[in-house]
């Protein structure tokens, strides 16, 4: 879960941050989003030499059906567009991509969609799956833990699949593993003579 953590903002904001970024790509982010928020964006320095290039948005509305007709899907697919063209120019030189929501449909914790795949193809399929998970999202999260921070998934490049991965309360660490938030095992300390 080592991310840059959006800055406050006010609760309409979009945050739109990122490096490495082109003129072209900036704009035509920010044009969209502008579209249905203010925007508040900002360069970033670079953070991780395995990735020429950063973009993290954060939405002020919660992950769901709703978000999608007030954003309209036209400027989701913009969004996506210009997310999967940016990943083709850079090729294995790497784009490391943040969305958050401010929650998700039924649920007031935070929703964080990494996607850190070095192939073009794995990118952009992550990318096009995560319309499809209104349905699932809150049935995924229904059980997230009281006083999670933010809820963290993972896509699996193996399957193709989106899925919580994990999140933190009170400074500890929850993963999702079958089905359910558990605390990761705690590895032995002994020593063999």
């Amino acid at each position: 879960m080592a991310s840059p953590q959006l800055p406050p903002s006010s609760s309409s904001a979009a945050i739109f941050r990122y490096y490495g970024a082109s003129a072209w790509e900036i704009e035509t982010l920010y044009d969209t989003l502008s579209r249905s928020y203010s925007v508040e964006d900002s360069e970033v320095p670079a953070d991780d030499p395995q990735f020429v290039t950063m973009v993290e948005i954060g939405f002020p509305a919660p992950f769901g059906e709703p978000f999608f007709q007030e954003f309209t899907m036209d400027s989701w697919f913009k969004v996506k567009g210009v997310l999967k063209d940016m990943k083709r120019r850079r090729g294995r030189k790497g784009v490391k991509t943040y969305i958050r929501f401010a929650g998700f449909e039924g649920g007031k914790t935070p929703v964080v969609f990494p996607l850190l795949s070095k192939g073009d193809r794995q990118y952009e399929m992550g990318v096009e799956k995560l319309e499809y998970l209104v349905d699932i999202v809150p049935l995924q999260l229904k059980t997230v833990p009281k006083g999670a921070e933010e809820v963290w998934y993972s896509y699996e490049e193996a399957t193709f699949k989106w899925s919580p991965s994990a999140t933190m309360v009170n400074g500890v660490n929850y993963l999702y593993k079958n089905n359910e938030w558990v605390l990761p095992a705690k590895k032995s300390s002994s020593s063999s003579v």
